[in-house]
């Protein structure tokens, strides 16, 4: 019996209600507690067996429904069928468009043709029932039809459907214009010659008055003009003066509009986008607002020229009040959103984002222990030091409740904070240390060991500290390349400290402990301990002949090499002597001993021993090797001075008589020391043009001599007073100290003139500095009959002066990749860096990552279709080697993926090259 007990007296009539309801609740939702079973999962076998029934007739609604989701659930999990299979089963599912009446069923079709590998055959059945849908006066079966056949149509029956196309773009039903704005989207990657023709009803959608058209139509408006700079920026600015009435279609505005002040710094465009995003801080709608303020903190970062609040000249006071306002949102997204965007802003311009501490305090006890972190690390990056250990004590509580990636931002966070107060050092190494010991991911683990040595290196005090930690580590550390790396740094700081035979035993213990990379990273750190430490020497070299008989290659042919050199090392060189000893940079040209050795085995003098001190260096082979080369004849017509003016820089030599002469006539009595490195001509023009022009950059350690390779390919012609003029560059990274022009250029005839820039100083102290350059030449024009003339110009196409330009392609020997990425990864430095690349396939990416480095590239490894991992070497100037990893995947969602890993001796040159994608 069932029957509720009576209600007791006295009770609320509404709380007997809720009681009752709770019991039958209770009574009547038991059931057994079975494993559940997913009902659209099946065997590939089952399905095909299943999907005839698309044939029957009468069609089966709800059996061919049920197949036809088996078939969508199959194909997302990856699941694929036989070409064969695929065309019966699309000829079966085409028969599902029989059923005029049934919209479910012509809804499944549509899924059905857009998830299956059709073919050419069957694209051309679907599109003659496609094509009737187009027509068809319900409007659901218009706009599907549009969306499915953009997906499966190939490029060259665009133009078929294009009139169709066009028109459905500013049809009056939101669905229909919405559909075909979508297909616009998807067909730019088959045919984007086709949908810039619509750039009228493009833009008339824009001011539509339904949200997700204007949205998709400001979207697909950028696609078509984000290749034209200026076409794009006065959109933009139109755009910007009118209202738009979707919340989403204002946002995607603002950041277009932010990417366009990000791009170049135009006076233009700066005032009224300026005025335009401190109006949307005014907006109605909370996500119009927070993109606004999000621009705001974003170009704050870039401009260097800001300070306080100032951004491009406008106030960001408002911007900071409107993060201020969300920290107190009820909603958890609105609270994350702006701590996120402060954090970010803290990095920058911590002083500004100090106003918000008080709204930020309460956040560390929030609920979402995401919003807790990130308050955290921000209020660490803006808070007193009289703060600091309440701040780690609170943080100590929850962050074994929060994932890597924020206990990354905490790391760095922390680190920043003690190079910031070294007084609270001992504190913040223990706090780092005691995480360092737990457990987590590698790349959580490399960020804890970077910060200590980044600590230890900035605060001496702090060494023996952070010594101490790095040792204890070892001993349980399960990444062997976070154990290398910290073998090196003791082997590199334990010489410098007052007791270094503390570190020995720790060394030692993953000598004989630990796999053979680790074991070789111990035995260099105990060679360096030996070498700088006369007194621990004949210890060492006990402990060095123990692991003679190692049962790998390379750990007993160090051995056995650092042995005699510690047999024989004189303290007077003892400092550089194994530093030298395993360096992969050679003194000699590698090409010239090959050709050395074997003019001296054919030589009579083979018995002699060969000496090595009589092989030339790199840059003396290559003068040697360019002076004598035969010379290129002189070509006549044009079109043959055109070519050779094209093709001259790639046969001159890097460092000439005719740059030296120049240099000093720019700088009479004044040397600028030697060249560092020379570039490969750059084209700026092409090679039909009038004019031909080549540029070379010529890398010094303060300066850059910019030469311009002119060629003149106008029968008749003769130019004169030839000077090049730059323009559009930033002057506080480069100012032009003197300039050296070409008296005459004849027709057919090729000189060179020349432009000095100053390098301002950089932070890191490498030198390297960018720019972009917008080039002129201004000549005296003179033809045959002619003896006044008249002036003219020529503009060419600009260049940049990147990083890559710092780095000559003179990399490692074939087949010695591994071990300089091995012998560098000990004793020098590695930064890494995760990156999203504007290329569409793994080919164009590959090439496009070499030449962005300027660095010879091994064969790349492809591990599938959609990855493929790059092994790059190079140069960089000064003579400092580098070598670089990169994995390169292609993600459906997110285009194409970078992880990029570079190892160097210098942190600085590390960190340059990381920063090339950045």
């Amino acid at each position: 019996d069932r029957t509720p007990p009576p209600l007791p007296p006295g009770m609320a009539l509404s709380t007997q209600f809720k009681d009752r309801i709770v019991v039958a609740l209770k009574e009547s939702l038991k059931f057994d507690d079975k494993e559940f079973v997913n009902p659209w999962k099946a065997d590939k076998q089952v399905i095909v067996h299943e999907w005839k029934c698309f044939a029957d007739s009468p069609i089966n609604t709800h059996q061919c429904l049920d197949v036809g989701t088996k078939i969508l659930y199959y194909l997302s999990l990856g699941g694929s069928f036989l070409p064969a299979e695929v065309t019966d089963v699309f000829f079966k599912c085409m028969r599902l468009f029989g059923d005029q009446k049934n919209p479910r069923l012509r809804r499944m079709a549509y899924l059905l043709i857009k998830s299956l590998p059709v073919g050419e055959t069957e694209v051309f059945m679907a599109t003659a029932s496609l094509a009737k849908d187009m027509h068809s006066n319900i409007d659901c079966y218009r706009a599907n039809s549009i969306r499915v056949l953009s997906r499966i149509i190939d490029g060259t029956m665009v133009n078929q459907i294009e009139r169709f196309l066009k028109t459905a773009i500013v049809d009056k039903n939101s669905f229909v214009s919405g559909s075909a704005i979508l297909a616009g989207i998807t067909l730019m990657k088959v045919a984007p010659e086709v949908v810039r023709r619509w750039v009228n009803e493009i833009q008339e959608a824009t001011g539509s008055k339904h949200p997700m058209v204007q949205f998709h139509a400001l979207a697909l408006l950028y696609e078509l003009k984000k290749s034209d700079r200026l076409g794009l920026h006065k959109v933009v600015i139109q755009l910007a003066k009118s209202q738009m009435k979707s919340p989403m279609a204002e946002c995607l505005l603002v950041r277009y509009a932010t990417q366009a002040l990000m791009s170049d710094r135009d006076p233009a465009i700066e005032k009224p986008l300026m005025a335009y995003l401190d109006s949307c801080l005014r907006n109605r709608s909370e996500m119009v607002t927070y993109e606004a303020a999000r621009s705001f903190c974003q170009l704050a970062a870039v401009d260097s020229a800001g300070q306080g609040t100032s951004v491009f000249g406008f106030d960001a006071v408002h911007a900071i009040t409107v993060l201020q306002i969300f920290l107190t949102s009820p909603k958890p997204v609105v609270r994350f959103a702006a701590i996120r965007t402060l954090n970010q802003l803290a990095q920058h311009r911590p002083l500004v984002v100090s106003r918000c501490n008080a709204d930020m305090e309460p956040l560390l006890t929030d609920s979402n222990r995401n919003i807790a972190t990130l308050a955290l690390t921000t209020l660490l990056k803006t808070g007193h030091e009289s703060n600091v250990e309440r701040l780690i004590k609170q943080i100590s509580s929850f962050m074994n409740d929060i994932s890597d990636v924020f206990k990354v931002e905490v790391v760095r966070a922390v680190k920043g904070l003690c190079l910031q107060y070294p007084s609270k050092q001992k504190l913040l190494t223990h706090f780092l240390s005691v995480h360092l010991r737990e457990e987590g991911s590698q790349e959580f683990k490399n960020d804890l060991v970077e910060a200590l040595i980044t600590i230890s290196n900035s605060i001496p005090v702090a060494k023996p500290t952070v010594l101490g930690h790095l040792c204890e580590f070892i001993e349980d550390c399960e990444y062997a390349g976070l154990c290398t790396r910290v073998l090196s740094f003791l082997g590199h700081e334990a010489p410098n400290t007052t007791a270094p035979a503390n570190y020995i035993r720790f060394i030692y213990n993953r000598l004989i402990l630990e796999n053979s990379m680790v074991r070789a990273a111990a035995v260099d750190a105990l060679s360096k301990i030996a070498c700088k430490c006369p007194a621990l020497r004949r210890d060492i070299l006990v402990l060095l002949e123990a692991s003679r008989n190692d049962n790998d290659d390379e750990v007993r042919e160090r051995i056995c090499l650092y042995q005699q050199v510690l047999k024989n090392v004189d303290q007077a060189t003892a400092d550089n002597a194994l530093e030298e000893l395993v360096s992969v940079e050679t003194e000699f040209s590698l090409d010239a001993l090959y050709e050395n050795l074997g003019a001296h085995l054919q030589s009579e003098s083979c018995g002699v021993l060969f000496d090595i001190t009589n092989v030339p260096t790199q840059d003396i082979y290559e003068k040697a090797k360019a002076a004598a080369a035969p010379p290129v004849p002189a070509k006549k017509g044009s079109a043959a001075a055109a070519e050779q003016a094209a093709a001259a820089p790639q046969s001159a030599p890097k460092v000439n008589e005719q740059l030296l002469s120049a240099v000093e006539q720019i700088f009479p009595g004044a040397g600028i020391g030697a060249v560092l490195h020379s570039t490969s001509a750059q084209p700026l023009t092409e090679t039909e043009a009038e004019y031909t022009v080549s540029v070379y950059k010529h890398i010094f350690q303060e300066y850059v001599i910019l030469e311009f390779y002119c060629g003149n390919t106008v029968p008749g012609t003769r130019l004169e007073n030839i000077a090049v003029s730059l323009k559009g560059y930033d002057t506080s990274k480069f100012r032009e100290v003197g300039s050296i022009g070409i008296g005459a250029l004849d027709a057919d005839q090729c000189e060179s003139a020349y432009v000095a820039l100053q390098k301002a100083p950089s932070e890191d102290g490498l030198g390297v500095q960018t720019a972009q350059f917008k080039t002129l030449l201004t000549y005296l024009l003179k033809e045959d009959g002619d003896d006044l003339g008249y002036d003219d110009e020529f503009p060419v196409e600009s260049f940049h002066i990147a990083v890559g330009d710092y780095i000559s392609p003179r990399g490692v020997p074939g087949g010695q990749w591994n071990a300089a990425w091995e012998a560098i990864g000990a004793q020098g430095m590695e930064a890494q860096g995760k990156f999203v690349i504007n290329y569409k396939s793994l080919e164009a990416a590959t090439e496009g990552v070499r030449k962005s480095l300027n660095m010879t590239a091994e064969e790349a490894e492809s591990g599938s279709a959609k990855a493929a991992t790059m092994r790059l070497s190079g140069t960089f100037a000064g003579g400092s080697q580098v070598v670089v990893k990169a994995l390169i995947g292609l993600d459906p969602q997110r285009g194409c993926l970078m992880k990029v890993a570079v190892r160097a001796k210098s942190e600085a040159v590390c960190n340059a090259v990381v920063n090339v994608f950045a």
